[in-house]
């Protein structure tokens, strides 16, 4: 019952692109109104979501609404349209299968052949063959329902109250009343839908009140909500909200008008509705030519499961600035200790052309000298005959290894590369590590080497004048070959006395880095594995409560903690990071807290390291000023938050791990007044388990503690 009670909520609010329960609620509260209509429409979706759950297609799938809202419009447009009798009744019931049957085949083909979604067109084809149906019955009268009257409608001017009536009829709903409650749970769930709904509306009102010579009521009641739901779709649904996407609306709204009026003379003769064609054609049509862009970083289609126009900005933003170079292989510097970056990328001595994405590396003491009395000899040198090492597990595919080390200063031009190694890391990508030292490589060709593994020396060969070590990413195992732009997966950057944490970033010249090195206490704290249970005692200002988490995976194999309230971080470790991709939940959930203070941990202790993220600005604050700025998302986020997180030194090998998280909200822009911070500590024990978890931020002072269950850990 709960699944079907949670799939018939579900359907009301996916009409408007929503994943919120309550705004389902308050949508099928507002449809019952008319409570001949709103009961048609009930019956059409549970039926829908009852067939489907018979038929045992996807369960989340019917629990979202994906199969149920075309059988809502279905049924509420029988009791819309027509004089109900038992026959007709009978009738509708086979027409709200053929509507589930349609929706089933548009939706998956769509989604399947042009990754497109089948919208409400479902609901339009099962109305037209309904029609021209019942062209045989005369037994089969239409019948125009009244809206439901109140008090102040008549004070209301004929625009404002057209809005509404517009916007009741995206359910099929008559009257002012409905689009109110419609309009003010979509108020809440979203400002920018709301914006959007007001755009779309009124640019459209215009153009048809004053380009248009003469125009019936009914063609500008259609125009409007199929321009509503059109800027709804395009302005922060199914495209990411930015300046583009406004202009898009705007456009979009002028196109609706003219479709209106081509599909109402079209439709006719016929005696067909228009009903949401325009909105369908335009919605569709727009979202499959956009896919042929050769670049797609201004108008983002949406490329994950929806929710409100400004959480999917959020989301999308964020993963953009943690992930956008995030690659599923995981290369390392290919040395140990901490090296200096002599030459980068564009370099200005050989780094140029197609060999612009290279490293030089080297060592520098203290004061910043890289040898040792005058450096007149090679062996002066710190990083000369240092072992380097593989960057990624591979086979070696080249070796060149008969080529003596330069004196200090000259240059071999005949064998620039000098001695040499090749690897094939799979996937396409090669690495070639260069002036090495004469006689030092360890490998073979045909080897197979592991991430670390030693591989030669550092020399002085080739066009080398001073020893270092040429470092580069390739595409083929031909030695010199161009070079090709990939980042290291992970690194620590040295940035005055203290360490940048970098993940999938191009080390700059002229900086210190150095790798990560594991600890096993961290990895073992943060290695969540499938089927993992966790308890905490938990204190939220005056309230105490526990709280319990489990270790699962979705349909995408994703793994993700799910609290008892279910609340979810979706994480993901590489060798060397564990991350939270995404959170999903309450803010004053244990699992929150822990999102904020472990959304990017290395697993490996630094007593100087430090690292940032940015957190989206629903996660972060709940300030009335957040949601103020939230209309204005189109020009770009008003509100950044940002977390530094770093850890406290231990002074003994046995003291635990402490990470501080610092959490910085500030506004820009009209929201530039605007500040908050919060702060709190994630404490991992040393026996490798999250301790304890405290946060304060605003006046919400969090805490909690892991129950340690004596016999599992006996």
């Amino acid at each position: 019952m709960k699944l079907l009670f949670e799939s018939i909520v579900f359907s009301y609010s996916q009409i408007f692109f929503s994943n919120r329960k309550w705004l389902g609620i308050i949508l099928f509260a507002g449809t019952m109104l008319n409570p001949v209509i709103g009961a048609a429409g009930l019956i059409g979706v549970a039926l829908s979501n009852l067939f489907a759950l018979y038929l045992k297609f996807d369960k989340e799938k019917v629990r979202s609404g994906f199969y149920g809202f075309n059988g809502l419009l279905t049924g509420a447009a029988f009791a819309f349209y027509f004089e109900l009798t038992p026959f007709l009744v009978l009738v509708g019931f086979l027409f709200v299968f053929i509507s589930f049957f349609l929706a089933a085949a548009l939706e998956n083909y769509l989604a399947a052949a042009f990754n497109l979604p089948g919208l409400s067109l479902p609901f339009v084809f099962t109305l037209y063959i309904f029609l021209i149906f019942s062209t045989n019955f005369e037994q089969i009268a239409y019948l125009y329902k009244e809206g439901f009257a109140i008090g102040f409608e008549q004070y209301l001017p004929d625009s404002i109250s057209l809005l509404f009536r517009s916007i009741s009829v995206i359910y099929l709903q008559p009257g002012v009343l409905p689009g109110i409650i419609f309009f003010i749970g979509i108020l809440f769930f979203s400002r920018v839908m709301a914006v959007n709904i007001v755009i779309g509306y009124t640019l459209n009102y215009l153009l048809i009140t004053y380009a248009f010579s003469s125009y019936s009521p009914e063609l500008m009641l259609l125009s409007s909500f199929n321009a509503i739901l059109t800027a709804i779709a395009l302005g922060g649904s199914l495209i990411i909200v930015s300046r583009k996407s406004f202009l898009l609306v705007a456009i979009a709204s002028v196109m609706v008008a003219i479709f209106t009026g081509f599909f109402y003379k079209l439709l006719m003769p016929y005696f067909l509705p228009v009903l949401v064609l325009p909105f369908n054609s335009i919605v569709l049509a727009t979202l499959y030519s956009l896919k042929f862009r050769q670049e797609q970083s201004d108008l983002v289609l949406l490329y994950f499961p929806p929710g409100s126009p400004e959480e999917n900005l959020y989301y999308h933003t964020n993963r953009v600035s943690r992930f956008e170079k995030f690659k599923q292989i995981f290369p390392e510097l290919p040395f140990y200790g901490e090296w200096f970056i002599s030459q980068g990328f564009f370099g200005g001595y050989t780094h140029k052309d197609d060999w612009s994405y290279a490293w030089d590396f080297i060592i520098k003491n203290e004061s910043g000298k890289e040898f040792e009395d005058e450096g007149n000899y090679k062996a002066d040198y710190y990083c000369y005959d240092t072992p380097v090492v593989s960057a990624l597990e591979g086979d070696v595919v080249r070796v060149i290894d008969n080529i003596t080390d330069n004196k200090i200063g000259e240059n071999n031009l005949k064998y620039n590369w000098g001695n040499s190694v090749v690897l094939n890391h799979g996937h396409g990508l090669y690495s070639s590590m260069s002036h090495l030292k004469s006689g030092s490589i360890k490998v073979a060709e045909g080897d197979h080497i592991k991430r670390g593994q030693v591989i030669a020396n550092c020399g002085n060969s080739g066009r080398s004048p001073y020893p270092h070590l040429h470092f580069q990413f390739q595409l083929t195992d031909k030695l010199g070959d161009k070079t090709y732009k990939f980042p290291f997966s992970s690194y620590m950057q040295k940035d005055g006395e203290k360490f940048i944490l970098k993940s999938f970033e191009f080390p700059p010249e002229n900086v210190t880095v150095a790798n990560i090195e594991l600890h096993k206490t961290l990895k073992k704290a943060l290695n969540f594995r499938l089927g993992d249970e966790f308890e905490f005692e938990c204190n939220l200002g005056e309230i105490s409560f526990r709280e319990k988490w489990e270790v699962k995976v979705d349909i995408m194999n994703n793994l993700f903690i799910e609290s008892d309230s279910s609340c979810r971080a979706y994480i993901y470790m590489t060798d060397k990071i564990f991350y939270i991709s995404s959170y999903i939940g309450s803010r004053s959930s244990a699992l929150y807290f822990f999102y904020l203070l472990a959304i990017r941990v290395p697993l490996g202790y630094h007593e100087k390291l430090e690292w940032h993220d940015p957190i989206p600005a629903r996660h972060a604050t709940s300030s009335f000023i957040r949601y103020l700025s939230e209309p204005f998302l189109f020009l770009g986020e008003q509100i950044r938050s940002e977390i530094r997180l770093y850890f406290e030194e231990r002074i003994n090998s046995d003291d635990d791990f402490v990470i501080d998280g610092e959490l910085s909200t500030r506004g820009k822009m009209l929201f530039s007044g605007f500040s908050e911070k919060g702060n709190g500590k994630m404490v991992i024990s040393n026996e490798g388990e999250i301790k304890s978890l405290e946060f304060e931020l605003g006046k919400k002072y969090f805490k909690c503690n892991l129950i340690i269950d004596e016999e599992k850990s006996e």
